[in-house]
């Protein structure tokens, strides 16, 4: 799901650039990199996820895009090569908004990387059918059933292994698809304020810090106050912490002082 950065009034959605290994990823990936304007672009960036390597960027799809006066920034990730372990995959397709299939025809293999990819959004709790997707084919074999009923027509492509104004048309058509999806769902002016930090959805989780009880515990106390002299409040105190429960009394003097009127 995309997030929304107040503070910066930007809208920052996740595209990933999925598929087989050898299918032309990461070569399309650079090429795209390098076709954005260095104005609208961050820099290439390559991240090791235990044995695979990952590639991401983020770019500003328009100088004038935005929506409701919030700029919208895409993100990129793709993994290239073989994939050692299929949980990296899952890790970077967290919180995708768009999905980019590449691959070099309809062989066997990229129906299994079709499946794979239900299997993960599935596991997520979405259906890959109501998710902005462009296939990317790298090759103009036959495609199966499978394939066809997830992209249309409209929906897929054929561009060379190099890269050209096909690959740059897809990413351009999967972006108006998520713009319009976010559209549909934000209204920044009422969401809550989320600062966008750097996605570290593939590195080791910190343990989680222990959650105590409340810290200070104050039972009800009535109190019968003189109307002369001094008057001491006593409040019997909890601590709890790290290092177990504490009792105390707290105690406070009163000194009353007759309002002239």
């Amino acid at each position: 799901m995309a997030v929304i950065n107040h503070a910066k009034q930007e809208i920052n959605a996740k595209l990933v650039f999925f598929g087989p290994p050898g299918s032309g990823k990461g070569d399309l990936f650079r090429y795209i990199h390098q076709r954005i304007k260095p104005s609208l672009c961050g820099p290439l960036k390559t991240m090791t996820a235990g044995n695979d390597t990952l590639l991401f960027f983020d770019y500003i799809p328009f100088e004038s895009s935005s929506l409701n006066g919030y700029r919208i920034r895409f993100h990129l990730y793709t993994l290239t090569g073989p994939v050692t372990n299929p949980g990296t995959w899952k890790m970077t397709l967290k919180g995708v908004d768009g999905v980019v299939l590449v691959s070099d025809d309809g062989s066997a293999e990229t129906v299994e990387a079709l499946r794979q990819l239900r299997t993960i959004m599935s596991g997520y709790g979405r259906e890959l059918l109501t998710l902005p997707r462009v296939w990317v084919r790298t090759g103009a074999g036959p495609s199966s059933g499978e394939l066809t009923d997830c992209f249309s027509a409209a929906q897929s492509l054929v561009c060379e292994r190099t890269g050209g104004s096909e690959v740059l048309q897809g990413v351009a058509q999967l972006s108006r698809q998520v713009l319009e999806q976010v559209r549909g769902e934000f209204d920044p002016a009422r969401s809550a304020v989320v600062d966008q930090a750097p996605d570290r959805s593939l590195e080791q989780p910190a343990a989680e810090l222990p959650r105590h009880p409340a810290g200070l515990q104050l039972p009800t106390q009535e109190v019968q106050l003189s109307l002369a002299g001094v008057t001491t409040l006593q409040i019997p105190l909890l601590l709890r912490g790290e290092g177990g429960e504490r009792r105390y009394r707290l105690r406070i003097a009163l000194e009353l002082e007759p309002e002239e009127l």
